[in-house]
């Protein structure tokens, strides 16, 4: 009995002894496979065939060097050890289509792309390798899922892009409609003005028109100097010609045809609606100056469609409170996309009450468009820092003959 127990005690030990062995070597191979601190040697290969994440690797290793046959061993042993590494698949497919089999890796792709519908993590390297093996079905619904979803939106426009050689028109057949917008802004960013009209007809077309979208377009039109057409859309959509938001009742957008101000980080001069004092209607515009400084002010203005070579009359109501120094607030006229024109009104001082203002004009012959704009030239007197508030409102602008 006494020796049965001695025996197992030394089995016991053994067995711990050997366990110790291999969790050492186990936690070993863990903290390196955890570090990748990897040899890359084949010996190290086949200590850690084991490991799925290792083969994946060494597949990637071989990528870099331009080895497709040997990354393409590595990664069939990583799915051989893991079938749901679905990096390792896609790797796959990648050296398989280096290596001239183009058809087994769209097996591959497609089989991925089974498995992962619902999972946005792999729709992009899909994409990459549905637009190399031509697997459109896959490219077009990875490219309205990352569209769609603002994943890697950019990048997938410009591959989009790349796949159908700029043809606008392939693109709508097979852009979900709910991407329209999205697709519409990323050409506006490009400048492309004719891709993007298509869009913005399609967009008329199925009905997905916003103020915002319109807005966005218009916008886009005038920086590209097309006013005639960004005047007409405007009008058609909006019912407005001539002086957009006239009397300020609206919250101000700075787009389009709208009125255009920046912000002063400095608080030296501030522009806002306010509902009083107001000349008509629940809103006018104040603009105030701090005093601090002797400012060059031309931050408020708003361009506005015009017709060539008609006489019009601009007015306008204002009031101020005291407005300090010798040169105060004015409003002129200028060319918007045309050269040569120039015109102002009277500058405003001092403390007055509601007064209308008006100037008559002669747009160009080539002139679309005028820009009406807020400004005030710096004094060179000694108390030149100027200061005080101004208020404006119901600009209107008509045509008094040729």
């Amino acid at each position: 009995m006494r020796n049965n127990k001695k025996i197992i005690s030394a089995l016991l030990t053994l067995l711990l002894v050997v366990s110790g062995v291999w969790l050492l070597r186990y936690s070993r191979q863990q903290r390196q496979i955890f570090y990748k601190d990897y040899a890359y040697t084949k010996e190290e290969a086949k200590r850690l065939s084991a490991f799925s994440s290792v083969q994946h690797s060494y597949g990637l290793r071989m990528l870099t060097r331009n080895n497709d046959a040997a990354a393409a061993e590595f990664f069939r042993m990583s799915v051989s050890k893991k079938p749901i590494h679905i990096g390792s698949w896609l790797k796959l497919a990648e050296a398989e289509m280096a290596l001239g089999n183009a058809a087994f890796a769209r097996e591959i792709l497609q089989f991925t792309d089974g498995l992962t519908r619902a999972v946005p993590r792999w729709k992009w390297p899909q994409t990459l390798l549905a637009h190399e093996l031509g697997v459109n079905a896959v490219f077009i619904r990875n490219i309205n899922y990352l569209v769609g979803n603002n994943q890697k939106r950019k990048d997938a426009f410009y591959l989009m892009d790349i796949h159908y050689t700029g043809k606008v028109d392939s693109v709508l057949t097979i852009l979900d409609s709910e991407n329209l917008v999205h697709y519409l802004r990323w050409l506006i960013r490009s400048r492309r003005q004719a891709d993007a009209r298509s869009v913005w007809e399609k967009i008329l077309e199925k009905n997905l028109l916003t103020p915002d979208v319109l807005l966005k377009y218009v916008h886009f039109l005038i920086n590209q100097k097309s006013v005639a057409e960004a005047s007409g859309i405007w009008a058609e959509h909006t019912g407005t010609a001539g002086i957009t938001n006239s009397g300020f009742e609206e919250e101000i957008t700075r787009q389009g045809f709208d009125w255009r101000y920046g912000e002063e980080p400095d608080d030296l001069w501030k522009v806002k609606r306010v509902d009083d004092p107001v000349y008509e209607g629940s809103n006018g515009l104040q603009v105030s100056f701090s005093g601090r400084q002797n400012i060059a002010f031309q931050h408020l203005y708003q361009i506005v469609p015009v017709d060539p070579s008609t006489r019009y009359r601009l007015s306008y109501w204002w009031r101020s409170e005291e407005i300090t120094t010798d040169q105060g607030p004015f409003a002129e006229l200028f060319g918007y996309d045309c050269k040569g024109f120039y015109t102002k009104g009277e500058m405003i001082l001092g403390t007055r009450p509601w007064a209308l203002a008006t100037i008559e004009f002669t747009s160009p012959a080539t002139c679309r468009a005028v820009v009406i704009r807020l400004r005030r030239i710096p004094s060179h007197r000694f108390d030149r820092n100027i200061a005080g508030t101004l208020w404006l409102d119901n600009f209107r602008l008509e045509s008094i003959g040729q």
